[in-house]
């Protein structure tokens, strides 16, 4: 129900059973997000035409993020940045923790009667590599406790980065004052949901981010097997849009009563070991299969034109060690229901060892590179220079669908 005539916010609240089961309620009705991270104006409309109905923010982003919300009317997980240990934040430090607190308290002031927003976020992922987790937790809680005396009409959550029985049971005893748990998970999302309730948690959950196996994880858990240098190996759009489709039905279509819905990573382009690896849509604009998979997912109805899909892709040399100059041979097989090209690049392999999403630089992209197509694929002339890189496949079509594929390499 609508709260007030002077007040346009929405009621969200999160409904208990006598069972157990738990629904997210907005004005009354049930909810489902069906959401993604980070949409950026220039793919906000192909968002709401997918089926998205839920954006998710981490910061200051909220800002321009809002009014791009209430344009197409879509509710917005709204983002609490809170520091980061890892970053040089210190929760033992009462200054830096209450001045926080005051900074997120007007936020939460500014943004609580805006009927788009769905809930509160505290934080993301703030407890990876911190040492101090219990003050953290501590803290988290303070801050949902503030946020319902200020808001009593949302939810409010926290994020994190996977869990164990750990820091599940940390977070039953230090922040009984959340809602719910947001978690972002990039592996299987099979049997985690299971080992949240196994550990104690009966609240409910969103997957506040979900996507391709990240490059943390390797052989064994469904990656293949990183290079001799050390350089993961990234799985192709058409892999990738199997494990987003796989992920949404077991951790929200299979969970209802647990589940208040996840948010697909990333809807925007993000350079994350590889410009590639996380982006649902490219920095050029196209859409992949990821996106493709999430409209079906939330619509039920596949596109008309999908993006291409990769059927072959294997290097003829697996080691990925080559000489200056000699010839890098790729099988490459795609399939597409209208007319597409394959472009190429090489670029260096990144060095970064950000965490979390942090920030990391550009790799150089190769300006002179030789390579062509052949009857079985393509074919490259390895860069002059020694070093490590990483070739990329682009297959586009005219309307801006792509599916993409690259290969680390070695050059001695």
């Amino acid at each position: 129900m609508l709260l007030s005539a002077d007040m346009g916010h929405c009621q969200v609240t999160i409904h208990t059973a006598p069972d157990g089961r738990h629904a997210l309620l907005r004005d009354g009705k049930p909810y489902i997000a069906k959401g993604a991270n980070w949409p950026t104006p220039e793919t906000m409309d192909r968002f709401v035409k997918a089926g998205g109905n839920s954006i998710r923010t981490y910061a200051n982003e909220i800002e321009w993020m809002l009014p791009l919300a209430k344009k197409n009317r879509l509710t917005v997980m709204a983002g609490l940045h809170i520091g980061r240990e890892r970053q040089g934040f210190n929760y033992a430090d009462p200054a830096a923790v209450d001045a926080q607190f005051e900074k997120l308290r007007a936020t939460v002031r500014q943004y609580k009667n805006d009927p788009e927003i769905l809930c509160w976020a505290i934080g993301n992922e703030p407890e990876m590599h911190a040492k101090n987790t219990v003050g953290l937790w501590k803290e988290v809680n303070r801050i949902a406790r503030m946020i319902r005396e200020e808001d009593p009409h949302h939810p409010v959550i926290t994020v994190v980065a996977g869990f164990d029985e750990k820091k599940i049971r940390e977070l039953l005893e230090h922040c009984p004052d959340l809602d719910a748990l947001g978690v972002n998970w990039y592996g299987p999302a099979d049997r985690w949901p299971d080992d949240l309730k196994k550990f104690g948690w009966t609240k409910p959950y969103f997957l506040t981010e979900f996507g391709p196996l990240g490059y943390w994880y390797y052989e064994g858990s469904g990656n293949p097997k990183p290079t001799v240098w050390g350089a993961p190996v990234e799985h192709t759009s058409t892999e990738k849009a199997a494990l987003y489709a796989e992920n949404w039905r077991n951790a929200v279509v299979a969970r209802p009563g647990q589940s208040l819905g996840a948010y697909a990573f990333i809807w925007g382009p993000k350079q994350e070991r590889t410009h590639t690896w996380f982006s649902m849509n490219l920095f050029i604009g196209e859409r992949t299969a990821l996106v493709d998979t999430m409209q079906t997912a939330w619509t039920g109805k596949p596109p008309k034109n999908p993006a291409p899909e990769i059927l072959v892709w294997k290097p003829e040399r697996l080691s990925g060690e080559f000489t200056s100059g000699e010839n890098v041979r790729l099988d490459l097989r795609w399939k597409c229901n209208r007319p597409a090209k394959v472009s190429l690049d090489i670029r260096t392999e990144s060095i970064a060892k950000q965490v979390g999403g942090d920030t990391e630089p550009d790799p150089t992209k190769l300006t002179d590179i030789i390579w062509k197509e052949t009857a079985d694929g393509i074919e490259v002339t390895a860069p002059k220079e020694p070093g490590n890189y990483r070739i990329f496949v682009q297959i586009t079509t005219t309307d801006r669908a792509a599916a993409t594929a690259n290969f680390p390499i070695r050059v001695n």
